[in-house]
């Protein structure tokens, strides 16, 4: 063996932040009082000490190097750490102190240099069965001593003082080196800790980038798609065929655009960087979305599409709308998915917990086909999907429930399910929300506004008095959403970024500007803020929708402080163009279509309870 590679093994050992702290300790400290044992020997020697006492030394010195050695070798530090204690506790400290004089020497103090060995290199129940060791070993040594004082090797006068001197200088010089040392691994270790915190929070930073960009870049190009797809599916001079075809694409490119969104929340949720963006939310508005959604879904397979909405839940609450809109839609487009015949029913509760909070329940029962017993543990498990075999037919990625069940647990909220199987099962979220508006809902008033079916596609207005301007850097984008909104009649203006944008709102008047973020050289924030303080603008009071593929609650608070006075999410179909315009352009400009009627009834959301 040779030494200098011990010494690189023992070096390398100490400064292995990856090894156990007690192992480095032990080591630190091993080095230090075999020096401090060393010159102890030495001393003994030149002053003629006991040879009892210095052969006691001299085993010291020669056999925990070697204990150390072995363990360091064979990587078992742990245990020459605990074999090393043993025979410092029940024959070094013994022996010392009845060769050394008892307390008419200094080896009484080396006691000391025991409590802190054992505290500083054992761990757990090793530790504390020593601790108890000493305490009683002593107190049978000092007893010992007082009872049967022939025992203890005498020491003169002179000899008692310079061991007693040398004693506390050397326990003395191990305690402060160990405290030394100690500290300065402290130090290294918060140094590191702080660099890996600094590597994580940038690493954090990364992913937030990378899946911020991945949303906007692949929405973008769905966008176009679907939209250019939109536009074949409207065309009444089309084949038979190519309509199928366009149909099989818009089913196609929707699910494709489910399974990415499922993909991107459940990868941010696994790197830590989903954020919960609580804002104040109309209830009444989020519900009748959700239903309107879901309805069409129901309705397709035949289902009833039951809802029951408790009248004395606030009308405004303060929560995150999008992500409680994303658990709730996730549940029910489940329930819809995994029902074959009966009904579907939706029902939110509130309970109040004080005067500013209250406990918000929805409540998605089904009558599908129910989950087992033994499959209910998995439920909520990443890509883990309950009765493979019956199910392998429904589409999708095994990921809604996970995505349900982790965003719920970062809102502080629960999700639990009761189910029979081949009856149905039922979902419920509870979820602690803010109070913002404490006025009950009361019955609230659910309608389709979707357009009805026809054979030919017609606009869900007109309005030839009205002029528009859309703000993209796509070409195609733009294009798209030009084409898409052609029947409207509207007067539309398209621009490629923000400054031809401010050029065109000196010149004209619009009634809405669709406006897209992520711009090259001025982003669509920044030319929102110069439209509303434009010099001799047009547009400083014009209602600005952004229009933008970055989708999320955070993004969607952002727009709302940036003061915009819409959301739209890429891919955006004609039906929701047409309904954000109409929702901002002024009513005489408005010609209404008469397909677009209301449902044949509307839901009374009370009846359960009255």
């Amino acid at each position: 063996m040779k030494t200098p590679g011990f010494i690189r093994r023992l070096k390398d050992a100490i400064t292995d932040y990856n090894r156990d702290f007690s192992e480095r300790i032990f080591l630190i400290l091993t080095i230090i009082s075999e020096c401090v044992v060393l010159i102890a020997l030495i001393a003994d020697i030149i002053l003629g000490e006991h040879i009892g006492e210095i052969l006691v030394l001299t085993g010291t010195v020669i056999f925990v190097p070697v204990i150390t050695v072995l363990g360091l070798y064979k990587d078992r530090i742990k245990d020459s750490a605990k074999i090393t204690v043993t025979l410092l506790v029940l024959l070094v400290m013994p022996l010392l102190f009845f060769f050394g004089g008892g307390l008419e020497g200094g080896s009484f103090i080396w006691f000391i240099f025991s409590f802190m060995y054992v505290g500083l290199v054992l761990t757990g129940r090793w530790r504390n069965v020593f601790l108890v060791m000493i305490i009683l070993l002593s107190f049978v040594c000092f007893i010992t001593a007082y009872y049967n004082p022939q025992l203890v090797i005498d020491h003169s006068r002179s000899m008692r003082f310079i061991d007693t001197y040398l004693s506390v200088i050397l326990v003395g010089i191990v305690c402060f080196f160990m405290a030394m040392s100690q500290n300065s691994i402290f130090q290294f270790e918060n140094k590191r800790a702080k660099k890996e915190t600094e590597r994580a929070e940038e690493l954090t930073r990364s992913q937030n980038r990378f899946f911020s960009s991945m949303s906007h870049e692949i929405r973008t190009p769905i966008n176009s798609i679907l939209g250019l797809n939109e536009l074949i599916l409207r065309d009444p001079e089309v084949s038979n065929e190519v309509l199928k075809d366009a149909s099989g694409i818009q089913g196609a490119g929707k699910l494709l655009l489910a399974l990415i969104n499922d993909i991107l929340d459940f990868s941010k949720m696994e790197a830590g960087s989903m954020d919960i963006v609580p804002v104040d939310y109309n209830i009444g508005d989020m519900l009748s979305e959700i239903v309107n959604m879901i309805w069409l879904k129901a309705t397709d397979k035949g289902l009833k599409f039951n809802v029951s909405i408790a009248p004395d839940v606030p009308a405004v609450l303060y929560g995150d709308e999008v992500r409680i809109k994303q658990v709730v839609i996730n549940i029910l487009n489940n329930a819809v998915k995994y029902t074959k015949e009966g009904s579907v029913e939706l029902s939110v509760e509130c309970e109040s917990i004080d005067q500013d909070h209250v406990m918000l329940s929805f409540s998605v029962s089904d009558t599908g086909m129910g989950i087992k017993k033994e499959a209910l543990p998995d439920l909520f498990n990443a890509f883990k999907r309950v009765d493979e075999e019956k199910n392998r037919n429904i589409e999708g990625t095994g990921l809604g429930l996970s995505i349900v069940k982790q965003l719920v647990d970062l809102m502080d909220g629960t999700v639990s399910v009761n189910s029979v199987y081949g009856e149905g099962s039922t979902f419920v979220v509870t979820l602690k929300q803010g109070v913002t508006d404490s006025s009950p809902i009361g019955d609230l008033n659910i309608h389709n506004q979707q357009v009805l079916k026809r054979d030919r596609y017609e606009s869900s207005f007109r309005a030839p008095d009205g002029r528009i301007l859309i703000v993209d850097d796509n070409e195609m984008n733009l294009e798209v959403e030009r084409k898409l909104l052609t029947d409207t009649q509207l007067k539309i203006d398209t621009a490629l970024d923000g400054k031809e944008a401010l050029d065109m709102t000196l010149k004209y008047s619009y009634d809405v500007i669709l406006m897209d973020h992520l711009m090259p050289e001025m982003d669509g924030i920044e030319c929102l803020e110069i439209i509303r303080e434009q010099t001799g603008g047009l547009n400083r009071n014009t209602p600005v929708v952004v229009l933008t593929a970055n989708a999320g609650s955070e993004n969607r608070e952002l727009y709302n402080r940036a003061g915009f006075d819409g959301y739209l999410v890429k891919p955006v179909s004609g039906i929701n163009l047409e309904n954000a315009l109409m929702n901002h352009i002024r009513k005489d400009k408005l010609i209404i279509s008469r397909n677009v009627t209301r449902m044949s009834r509307d839901i009374n959301t009370t009846e359960s309870y009255v």
